[in-house]
């Protein structure tokens, strides 16, 4: 066994973490789990379990940092070598010195995506190509790659977090019992490492006998057909795209089994398993959006059965004027249908008529010397010189040029400048109708849907949102701006609909409430999502409600201070454009409610274009 263990904390130590250290025996008993996720909130001891591998493992734990370059992952050139030899040299990275022993990456989800998808895709394969400064060299990859991340920040991409084999929590706990027992062991450990490993050691040596044992016997394990039906059907359930989860726990399954010292896979086995290796892949929730459906739960679709109290419609729909109606009363209306909604980021303003588009935040360019150095260009900009690039780019011809006793001889022609960039946040604010006019139809049942629907885009993407319903003679802010959306959902969920329209009023305080997170948080990018059928009635100053509303429209799109999107919710004869006037003026986006869904405009785009017999 490596040395490297003797430094680390005992695997069999690390309390309250079953789960995560089972899934780390089936990878490491396998030769087909090549990728392991460790989740948890900060202080859970992740990385503490990582490390600890070493001492049941003879295989080495190599660290990647979180800000290593492309280069220095997959290789790049030897400067040394090329200086000296004039001819360019590769310079083997991380991945090749990890051949054969297991890469780990603390805070996986932090890290550049296209760097951690090379990653990903060379544990997966047998070789890595690379192509770096003119060379070209292939060179073979196999090794274990285990990463960890918080769950409490940005979330990783599906199709990132599909290529993980297995995907494992370690919770934190609350029993009294056993916060003593981990504050006592780390004590023990601190006071005297040497003896605190020597209390686990037999432990320890037990789990690599145990991982031991259960490599050789895989060969012999074997899967029934029936069982392989039950992976199959599971993993249909979940909504697991493509086929990795299926072969994933099958994989462990087997591993399972033959850790537990049996040539044949049982249900129990299968069960586990899917702990493992579906929960990352489930593309179905719950009411809530962080909320995920075990996976041996049955996968419903949320309930979208109808309001709650379900007004007649002779409140609403009869009414001369659905704006005016239900002021006495108020109804909750349930959460309707969810569905996979369009980039609204993507879409043009009313009046850009220019090229300027606003593409999703993530990481932009950064024009200033601040931000991550993710590469270099050549440029006849020379502040900001990328150094390590520039000596690159001068090594080949060091032995033609005179060095008069430099060590490095560089030419303007070398100089390359640092391409940064840095990660633009978004802040959106939902601005909702909430008053009577919404209950027409059962309107707000598709109204709450398909905010849930943005909510749960928000999330995914990691936003800062707030709330703000508008009704009767006033706009109340039901939450103020902040990343939980699973609390702005319960909000959403529990509230009321009745009472006129005062959109004049709503337009200025999201209005107010936007200037306001701008002065805090300047380098963001905002959006207002205002979901309404634009009939106001409620005036500012006793005039005419319409005109007020179009003033404070045109007041706040002179100013151009965040992306309004326009949501129409009116629906059935008559149709007015009142919400779309309110848009022209705020020279924001407009979409009617069912042009949110991306099915449903896929679908409409799609018959317009068979129509015109372009198909």
């Amino acid at each position: 066994m490596d040395k490297e263990h003797l430094s680390c904390f005992p695997f069999s130590a690390v309390l309250n973490a079953d789960i995560a250290k089972k899934a780390i025996k089936c990878m490491l008993a396998s030769p087909h789990i090549k990728a392991v996720l460790v989740q948890g909130i900060s202080g859970s001891a992740k990385t503490t379990l990582v490390r600890s591998v070493a001492g049941i493992s003879e295989k080495k734990v190599i660290n990647l940092p979180l800000n290593a370059t492309e280069g220095q992952i997959i290789g790049s050139l030897d400067i040394e070598e090329t200086i000296t030899s004039g001819e360019r040299k590769a310079l083997p990275g991380l991945i090749c010195r990890a051949h054969g022993n297991i890469l780990y990456a603390d805070d996986a989800n932090l890290m550049d995506r296209s760097v951690l998808n090379g990653i990903l895709k060379a544990a997966n394969g047998d070789e890595v190509v690379a192509e770096r400064e003119g060379l070209s060299w292939t060179y073979r990859s196999d090794f274990k790659f285990i990463a960890t991340m918080n769950i409490l920040e940005n979330p990783m991409d599906a199709h990132l977090l599909d290529m993980f084999d297995l995907c494992v929590n370690i919770g934190n706990t609350n029993n009294e019992n056993e916060r003593y027992e981990i504050v006592r062991r780390k004590t023990d450990f601190d006071r005297d490492p040497k003896e605190f490993r020597r209390t686990y050691e037999n432990d320890d040596n037990t789990a690599a006998k145990e991982i031991e044992g259960a490599s050789e016997r895989l060969d012999y394990v074997t899967v029934s057909d029936d069982l392989l039906r039950v992976i199959a059907e599971l993993c249909g359930k979940v909504g697991a795209e493509g086929h990795r989860g299926d072969i994933a726990m099958t994989n462990t399954s087997m591993a399972l089994a033959a850790l537990a010292g049996r040539d044949e896979v049982t249900l129990d086995d299968v069960k586990d398993a899917a702990k493992m290796c579906l929960g990352h892949r489930m593309t179905e929730l719950q009411e809530g959006p962080a909320e995920r459906r075990s996976p041996e739960a049955d996968m419903e679709p949320p309930d979208a059965a109808g309001p709650e109290m379900s007004p007649s419609d002779d409140n609403f729909e009869n009414n001369a004027d659905p704006g005016t109606g239900g002021e006495d009363t108020e109804t909750v209306f349930s959460v309707g249908d969810v569905f996979s909604v369009i980039d609204f980021t993507e879409l043009r303003k009313m009046r850009d008529l220019n090229a300027r588009s606003y593409g999703r935040h993530g990481k932009t360019k950064s024009t200033t010397s601040k931000g991550r150095y993710v590469r270099s260009r050549i440029s006849s900009d020379h502040r900001d010189i990328a150094l390590d690039a520039s000596i690159r780019a001068a090594a080949p011809y060091q032995r033609l040029r005179k060095r008069d006793g430099l060590a490095l001889s560089l030419e303007m022609s070398d100089l390359r400048q640092k391409v940064r960039e840095r990660k633009s946040g978004a802040t959106v604010m939902f601005l909702v109708d909430a008053s009577g006019s919404m209950g027409a139809r059962k309107r707000m049942v598709s109204v709450k849907g398909a905010v849930f629907s943005l909510l749960r885009e928000s999330y995914k993407n990691r936003d800062k949102v707030g709330l703000t319903a508008f009704r009767r003679d006033r706009a109340e802010i039901l939450l103020p701006f902040t990343k939980s959306v699973d609390f702005a959902y319960r909000k959403l969920k529990d509230m009321p609909t009745g009472g006129t329209t005062p959109l004049a009023a709503a337009l200025l305080k999201a209005y107010t409430e936007i200037r306001k997170e701008i002065r805090a948080h300047p380098n963001e990018k905002y959006y207002v999502v205002l979901t309404t059928d634009g009939r106001a009635n409620v005036a500012m100053a006793g005039g005419d409600a319409f005109r007020d509303a179009l003033s404070a429209a045109r007041h706040i799109g002179n100013e151009d201070i965040a992306s309004w999107i326009v949501v129409d919710t009116g629906t059935g004869y008559p149709h007015t454009d009142n919400a779309l006037n309110i848009c022209k003026e705020l020279n924001g986006i407009y979409l009617r409610l069912e042009d949110l869904s991306s099915d449903g405009l896929a679908h409409r785009i799609k018959t317009i274009v068979n129509s015109r017999g372009y198909a």
